[in-house]
């Protein structure tokens, strides 16, 4: 993958912990939220790809990487993304969310004390709506008991790697994935997961009134047909889409280029920059 310094973990206060991010480049603000396998080095394509033009804002989700634990509803999670934001003093951002952070970035874009001029939502979903209080469904609790009884880490993240993409996927693709994967902690599966079932963003994604860009893979077997049939029906109509007729659930490693492209054409559009304000870093 890249040879290429990705910036250094800072932290915040929050409650009686701390929140981790990554910050690299100027300009408008890009604020990126991972995946339920991920964490802030997830995105080290588009730091190294976009930083020339944008802020570059990544945190680590609570119980992900190294934020601390802060409970496991999706009011807990985005009031943490929201103390980073209120910390960063945020202002007019482009949020993307990937898979589970596509749940928390829908939820941030629909709060009006948050300053949000767009939403990017790459391979994700509306949320399972199950009620709060249930045991985990199978599809993280056959992941969290895979992760307790592993034979090793670099097993479970291999595994998880895999899952992620199609068949004949590089391994260079791979192993990426594979070590952000090693940063993957029971509490990140077991609190992840819990947001994710308990969450049902149908109602807040009619709402939304914002520029939306949704992502996806076309060989993407985690985020179901149905599931993302379901969000594009919940959200306004206008919202543009974009497929990656060949990639997996990690369209953002397995094809950078067109996955960075694709974000600067919408922040382009978005902030109304055209190529000499881009390059520096101003808007018209």
């Amino acid at each position: 993958m890249l040879k290429f310094k990705i910036p250094d973990l800072q932290y915040l206060t929050y409650k009686q912990g701390q929140i981790a991010y990554r910050e690299l480049g100027t300009g408008p603000t890009l604020f990126l939220l991972h995946g339920l396998n991920g964490h802030s080095k997830s995105w080290e394509n588009l730091f190294y790809s976009l930083n020339s033009y944008f802020r570059i804002i990544a945190w680590d989700a609570p119980s992900f990487g190294a934020s601390d634990v802060f409970g496991d509803s999706i009011e807990e999670y985005k009031n943490a993304a929201k103390a980073v934001i209120n910390n960063l003093k945020l202002k007019n951002i482009i949020l993307i969310g990937h898979s589970m952070g596509g749940l928390i970035a829908t939820q941030l874009a629909s709060d009006k004390n948050v300053s949000v001029s767009g939403l990017i939502l790459s391979s994700t979903h509306l949320g399972f709506g199950y009620p709060k209080g249930n045991a985990l469904m199978a599809r993280y609790a056959n992941r969290l008991e895979k992760f307790s009884s592993r034979f090793s880490d670099i097993e479970y993240a291999i595994e998880r790697a895999q899952r992620n993409t199609p068949k004949n996927t590089s391994e260079t693709v791979i192993k990426f994935l594979a070590n952000i994967a090693l940063g993957i902690r029971s509490e990140s599966i077991r609190d992840g997961g819990r947001m994710s079932q308990e969450t049902d963003n149908t109602y807040i994604c009619n709402k939304l009134n914002l520029p939306v860009l949704v992502l996806s893979g076309g060989k993407d077997t985690v985020i179901s047909t149905e599931m993302h049939s379901s969000l594009l029906a919940a959200l306004p109509r206008g919202v543009s889409e974009v497929v990656f007729p060949k990639a997996g659930h990690a369209s953002y490693v397995e094809y950078p280029e067109q996955f960075n492209y694709q974000v600067t054409e919408f922040a382009k559009k978005v902030w109304n920059l055209n190529g000499a304000a881009l390059n520096n870093n101003k808007i018209n």
